[in-house]
């Protein structure tokens, strides 16, 4: 096949916003990129990624929330689903003490946001960037430093962040990067592939359930929170069949070496949860300083990010 680039080299695409399309709006930056994926990127919610397409199938889960109500709700009222809602860095899991549930990542503005859309030698990269500030006076001061990347070719994105410890003070500084699939990419009996040595739940598991198997949707089904111990190659894949390509997960495992997954196959919501982390979701660890999460000193620097591919058929 004629490489994406190729087409505007040769004169046959005039424009490459035909190969590598993006539309900015007020809460928006859409992406649309020949032979890769269709995203949204989310500047109001900490540059995460909203509705997310293969060809004209989407792959992001849509929460049943049919709107944000705005500030004043709690995090489940607000969650519209998508792609990526990163949580931290202040808190992850259920509220604790004044933090609420998840952080503030995901409902926290980014500054600074700007694109590019730089020729390669297979095609076009489109790369958005932006920070956000998780400061208060007198108290922490932990910036995400993000750039979302993707490419014309290649149905993957990737989110890269640097996050720096702009303070006085050591912070512990929870991560957990939520990625959102739902159907038709999830469908009954899928199976996320991971490979670790056990799991452990967060409450009983309910009768004919497995935290890494979807069922057939059914009402009333409870959700499945598992944390998945000594995961190795930082890697899990929703496994295809002879219809459906797999959908692969990355991460950076030196700076994220736990993995959660949620599963809430109930009809009406029917999501999996990839979440790589870099601290306790639940369990006795929570009631360690930070609730367990690594520190990070003044002035230093973690880099840390999530990759989400689509890989296995043409």
């Amino acid at each position: 096949m004629t490489g994406w680039g190729e087409l505007t080299d040769d004169g046959r695409v005039s424009q490459p916003e035909a190969l590598a399309s993006v539309e900015e709006r007020a809460r928006v930056i859409a992406v649309r990129l020949a032979g890769g994926l269709a995203f949204d990127v989310l500047p109001g919610r900490g540059l995460d990624l909203g509705a997310t397409w293969w060809g004209s199938t989407p792959v992001a889960w849509r929460s049943p929330n049919p709107i944000d109500p705005g500030p004043g709700r709690d995090w489940e009222s607000r969650f519209l689903g998508g792609l990526l809602a990163t949580c931290g860095p202040d808190n992850i899991g259920e509220p604790r003490g004044s933090l609420g549930q998840h952080g503030t990542h995901h409902l926290t503005p980014a500054a600074d946001v700007h694109w590019s859309r730089d020729r390669t030698d297979e095609g076009w990269t489109v790369t958005v960037r932006g920070t956000v500030a998780h400061t208060s006076l007198g108290g922490s001061r932990i910036l995400v430093e993000r750039e979302v990347v993707a490419s014309t070719g290649t149905p993957a994105v990737e989110v890269r962040d640097v996050v720096r410890n702009v303070g006085d003070r050591t912070v512990g500084v929870p991560l957990l990067y939520h990625v959102n699939l739902g159907a038709p990419f999830l469908r009954p009996g899928a199976r996320l592939d991971v490979d670790a040595d056990e799991w452990a739940v967060r409450e009983p598991l309910p009768a004919d359930r497995h935290p890494l198997i979807t069922p057939e949707p059914a009402p009333g089904l409870a959700p499945v929170v598992a944390e998945h111990l000594g995961v190795r190659g930082a890697r899990a894949t929703l496994v295809g069949d002879e219809e459906w390509p797999d959908v692969v997960v990355t991460w950076t495992g030196a700076t994220l070496p736990r993995l959660c997954t949620w599963s809430w196959p109930a009809r009406g919501a029917y999501v999996l949860g990839v979440e790589p982390t870099n601290a306790p979701l639940f369990g006795q660890e929570r009631d360690l300083p930070n609730a367990g999460a690594p520190v990070l000193e003044p002035g230093a620097t973690w880099r840390t990010g999530v990759r989400i591919a689509v890989e296995g058929l043409s």
